[in-house]
């Protein structure tokens, strides 16, 4: 949610929706990793943000329906599956990356 909006209709059955907050914050620190990373690089330090898809646990069965017909990948992820992307960001392979927000939701934000 920081970078789209949240779908209040994934919710409706719920009765309940995603409050504001949720995404002003979620957005605010895309804005404050870039601020640290424009900040900090003189320094050699290195900010990035991952913004991650919703990850599959036990969710109740409508909504795991509603919200994999709108990923292109057709699924939440898997517990294990932002591991390998904390790793990079944290090796000397991502040494020239800094003030990025890596978007990691099976291209929900794409559509």
């Amino acid at each position: 949610m920081s970078v789209i909006a949240p779908d209040q209709r994934l919710y409706s059955h719920l009765k309940s929706h995603k409050p504001i907050s949720y995404s002003v914050i979620k957005h605010g620190l895309i804005g404050l990793t870039k601020y640290l990373a424009s900040y900090l690089a003189r320094y050699n330090i290195r900010v990035n943000a991952i913004s991650p898809g919703g990850i599959s646990n036990s969710q109740d069965k409508l909504f795991q329906s509603k919200i994999n017909k709108l990923i292109p990948l057709g699924r939440m992820a898997f517990k294990n599956e932002y591991k390998e992307v904390i790793q990079f960001l944290c090796s000397d392979a991502s040494s020239y990356l800094t003030g990025h927000n890596l978007i990691i939701d099976g291209g929900r934000s794409i559509i």
